[in-house]
């Protein structure tokens, strides 16, 4: 942890040492590493045209799906730092170097990262015949019966999820990966899978349609699109918080000067009533950082998920 955050001086400093010339001179590209539909993909195109009026360029989202994220990151990542290549992304930025032995990129100075838009907190949602009507009961049933439930996982974010869930309750409790959060919450909806902890815009079709029940908001305040689900400190298990933190990053190197201009415009559009209703509707609390509270937490979360897949004992794969 020592180490990440020593680094992020550094870092700022990098970014400045480069000449910035007026920004920007063309088209941004804003990467978005998971297909069309996807919690960051809604995000950026609900952000892009009000980007692109604020910085006087166009800005064309392109979806680079595939490996987990790792494909749109690279992109990101490997381009030519001068800010007019952004990444709309959650928790994979930073779960990514968690997971895999090799990552083709620096996780500390290929990133810069820009603004945060926002926190999704995950839900806990099971399948109605799942015999806990609350999160006691269903902690209750996992330690009770281990290897009985299993857990549906879209993402990275939502299978570390699950990890960490496991480590705090002491239960065992299996995951199935799936190709998306989609697919995850619609595994619970359809009884493939007992429950889920997915970020709270995959279920509010299925909450609205009663075919899940959600048991509890892992945030530290319900949120105002599921105004009757309790938080877990609510339910007892304070310190069980987690969610998705969505933000706009660059490639590493870029002037500190575009960086510094993107946060002011990003944080500015975040706040407008507009996009603040928006992101709410979605589940989501708007954020509104500083480049260096952003970039801390950053370093944070990666060496967080780092700790996190140590206690799991999650191998790490190529």
């Amino acid at each position: 942890m020592k180490t990440y955050i020593t680094l992020i001086l550094g870092v700022l400093a990098t970014a400045g040492a480069v000449n910035a010339a007026d920004y920007p001179e063309r088209n941004v590209i804003a990467v978005v590493p998971f297909g069309a539909g996807s919690s960051n993909d809604v995000i950026a195109r609900r952000m892009g045209p009000h980007l692109a009026k604020a910085l006087g360029q166009q800005v064309i989202i392109e979806n680079r799906p595939g490996a987990d994220g790792r494909i749109g990151i690279e992109v990101m990542a490997k381009a030519v730092p001068d800010g007019h290549t952004l990444l709309f992304s959650g928790g994979a930025v930073a779960l990514i170097p968690a997971l895999r032995k090799h990552v083709p990129w620096d996780p500390l100075r290929s990133i810069q990262p820009v603004a945060e838009l926002g926190t999704i907190p995950y839900v806990i949602a099971v399948n109605p015949n799942v015999p806990a009507p609350n999160v006691a009961a269903f902690i209750k049933l996992a330690l009770a019966q281990p290897g009985r439930l299993n857990g549906s996982a879209g993402d990275n974010s939502s299978e570390m999820s699950i990890a960490l869930l496991r480590i705090k309750t002491g239960t065992r409790m299996e995951i199935i990966p799936y190709k998306g959060t989609g697919y995850a919450a619609l595994a619970v909806a359809t009884g493939e899978a007992d429950f889920a902890v997915l970020d709270a815009s995959a279920w509010l079709p299925y909450l609205r349609a009663k075919r899940v029940r959600a048991l509890a908001v892992m945030g530290e305040k319900r949120i105002a699109a599921m105004p009757d689900v309790p938080t877990m400190r609510e339910a007892g298990y304070a310190g069980h918080e987690s969610g998705a933190q969505f933000g706009i990053f660059t490639t590493g190197g870029t002037p500190l000067k575009t960086v510094q201009r993107l946060n002011t415009e990003i944080n500015r559009i975040v706040a407008t009533p507009e996009i603040t209703k928006s992101f709410i509707g979605i589940g989501m609390e708007p954020g509104g950082m500083t480049v260096d509270a952003f970039t801390k937490r950053y370093f944070a979360d990666l060496a967080q998920w780092k700790d996190v897949v140590g206690q799991a004992k999650i191998p790490m794969t190529d």
